[in-house]
């Protein structure tokens, strides 16, 4: 009987921390890509469609050029002046965050890099962004309807991100 009773428990304990939200691993964004962070676009001219993309390269660095502060990079594969935007956050120590936490955001910037439009850039954002897993060599964060809002529109972020965790940015010379 006791032997059940512990099968039991144990297979409780696992389908709970299946059924956390914070309890994402790299492979389950290989096995479920409807997970991984699509921004959508609604432009503010109509011209568009809305469109859904994602992020090209992204990356955390443990640290950056601000003290006790880890940095997020991530640029988009769009080609055009509308949809080519970048996304930096720097936010408090990595290493010192626990998985579920908030990113408790010190900076932030959306930006186009195509446009020369400084409205087309913004420093504040709705929604949360919090780590869902951490490992020696990655970071999940995961953007909970984040949404930016610029003169060019409005894009919500939304699903989780697999990024590389690296030491510091390095400048190739």
């Amino acid at each position: 009987m006791k032997r059940i009773f512990a099968i039991a428990v144990a297979l409780m304990a696992l389908s709970c921390s299946k059924d956390n939200p914070y309890h994402v691993s790299p492979e389950d964004l290989v096995n479920n890509p409807m997970m991984i962070a699509k921004t959508t676009i609604t432009t503010k001219n109509g011209d568009f469609e809305e469109t859904v993309t994602s992020f090209r390269s992204f990356a955390v660095y443990k640290k950056s050029d601000y003290e006790r502060q880890s940095h997020f990079c991530a640029m988009s594969g769009g080609k055009m002046v509308y949809d080519a935007f970048m996304l930096s956050i720097y936010f408090d120590d990595i290493e010192k965050m626990k998985v579920g936490d908030t990113l408790n955001t010190r900076r932030f910037l959306f930006s186009f890099f195509f446009s020369s439009d400084s409205r087309a850039t913004t420093y504040t954002y709705d929604g949360k962004i919090k780590l869902a897993a951490k490992g020696d060599d990655y970071v999940i964060l995961h953007f909970d309807k984040v949404l930016c809002s610029c003169s060019f529109g409005d894009y919500l972020i939304d699903g989780y991100l697999n990024c590389p965790l690296f030491e510091e940015f390095e400048v190739e010379e």
